[in-house]
């Protein structure tokens, strides 16, 4: 009995993958799918799902051409089967159910990513659709489109979720970037130093609680016996050393600040900076009284 090689039944893929394992699982899909006829236009090396937009409601598909028997023949809307897949589970589209938007949140383990992703695809279900839900009284007669002011919107609620520290220290790193460009423009960007981003915001919650701590244990009566001087007043003007030394244009800013800066170097400065700014708040008289102390 001649014997017969199988690919491996197909597997979904968990929340943490290698791309050895998504390689894997790729392939094996592609190979299972390649066995069905029908999948050979979706498995075509230039076939690309688009947009879906007005012009292309079907991604770039078309309908089955005059080719293929009638009996057989399938349009584009037929062949989705998102319809029907939600009448069988109930998930009616009611005004009501985008109100559960509010309920999104970054669930334990949870990568940022798939956060994204969720909140993406709960958008996109909430589109209006033609001749569906009204609104102020008027049904649509298109299809709404996911508009770059929704995802901008979809971006930085992402952000909010994530840590509601994130919005404003995006706005301060990408600031430059975000003079010519949108927000869900950069979100790649924002991705890959997501966790330096984190980082940072989590060392200025240190110092914080540590300048709280250096605070409650300052002995009553200490006050400060000699005036400081005010090393802030007379800072210096901005100017990088590492882009001045590689030439570039625009030099005009400290060396903290600069892009081109390592993510690791830029954390320790931030972290130097802080506890630097926590010994300058304390007095003099207490420094000196604590080291009088005995142990």
């Amino acid at each position: 009995m001649a014997s017969t090689h199988r690919a491996p039944k197909q597997w979904c893929l968990s929340k943490i993958e290698t791309i050895t394992s998504f390689e894997n699982w790729r392939q094996n899909l592609i190979y299972t799918l390649s066995l069905d006829s029908n999948f050979a236009p979706f498995l075509a090396e230039d076939a690309t799902w688009g947009k879906k937009t007005r012009a292309q409601p079907s991604r770039g598909f078309t309908d089955d051409g005059e080719a293929v028997a009638q009996n057989s023949r399938q349009t584009t809307q037929q062949k989705s089967i998102w319809n029907t897949i939600r009448e069988h589970f109930g998930f009616q589209v009611t005004g009501a159910h985008f109100l559960d938007f509010a309920n999104l949140r970054l669930e334990t383990d949870e990568r940022p990513e798939d956060l994204y992703q969720r909140l993406v695809a709960f958008v996109e279900d909430c589109l209006l659709r033609a001749n569906s839900l009204s609104h102020h009284g008027v049904q649509l007669a298109e299809d709404e489109e996911l508009s770059p002011t929704v995802e901008n919107l979809i971006v930085l609620t992402w952000l909010r979720l994530i840590n509601p520290e994130l919005p404003k220290l995006v706005k301060q790193r990408y600031g430059t970037e975000l003079r010519s460009r949108t927000l869900a423009s950069i979100k790649p960007e924002i991705s890959q130093a997501l966790s330096s981003l984190l980082e940072e915001i989590h060392s200025a919650d240190d110092a914080k609680i540590m300048r709280t701590a250096v605070s409650s244990y300052r002995k009553p009566g200490s006050e400060r016996l000699l005036a400081r001087p005010n090393t802030r007043s007379n800072r210096p003007l901005k100017s990088c050393p590492l882009c001045k030394q590689a030439g570039r244009t625009n030099s005009s800013h400290f060396l903290s600040e600069c892009n081109f800066l390592p993510d690791q170097d830029r954390r320790y400065m931030v972290k130097a900076r802080q506890i630097a700014e926590i010994l300058e708040d304390i007095p003099e008289s207490e420094s000196s009284i604590n080291r009088a102390d005995p142990a």
